[in-house]
């Protein structure tokens, strides 16, 4: 009798450890698929982070010639004035 109730709870053990295998390869194939959809959300953050640069740079452009060309124009009329005084 002894030896059957170990060899149920040798059965059980097995049982239990099979399990739980089972589960560490489910969630080892879920930290799989999490860790590519974390690459692909970084790869999607840095696609905007490089967009949002090169918009912020263009604007940094228009902002620099447009001050250039203000300024251009500011003594031009300062010249004019000069003329018609």
């Amino acid at each position: 009798m002894n030896e059957e109730k170990i060899e149920g709870m040798l059965s059980q053990l097995i049982k239990m450890v099979g399990n739980i295998h089972i589960e560490q390869q489910e969630m080892k194939q879920d930290q799989k698929t999490m860790q590519q959809k974390l690459q692909e959300f970084e790869k999607k953050a840095e696609e905007r982070h490089k967009e949002i640069l090169e918009r912020f740079t263009a604007i940094e452009t228009d902002q620099d010639f447009i001050w250039a060309k203000t300024a251009r124009n500011e003594r031009e009329i300062a010249h004019i004035k000069g003329r018609l005084s």
